[in-house]
């Protein structure tokens, strides 16, 4: 699902809009990744954004950065690690 105002809204309010934007060439590493393992299933010019979400969750829910911050700020959700490569997504899909 592409992300929606009220789920940046959401991750604005947790200031996950800062970690990405602190560490952003971190964050696209792991999109380019997922988009990377979606060029192997589908042709490149067929990919979506919301095609990049299911690898990106799991690359998230892997990834100590993201894992760290969200223990940090009790933010133990599992909707996170979605909303956050929803937003990831939203954010650098043009450098993919």
């Amino acid at each position: 699902m592409a992300i929606t105002t009220l789920k940046t809204e959401q991750l604005t309010d947790a200031e996950l809009d800062k970690l990405l934007a602190k560490s952003k060439a971190h964050w696209l590493t792991q999109a380019k990744r997922a988009f990377k393992y979606m060029t192997q299933l589908i042709p490149e010019e067929a990919i979506h954004p919301d095609d990049l979400i299911p690898s990106l969750v799991i690359a998230l829910e892997l990834d100590t950065k993201l894992t760290d911050y969200l223990d940090k700020n009790k933010l133990g959700q599992k909707y996170w690690f979605t909303y956050f490569a929803e937003y990831i997504v939203d954010e650098v899909w043009d450098e993919l």
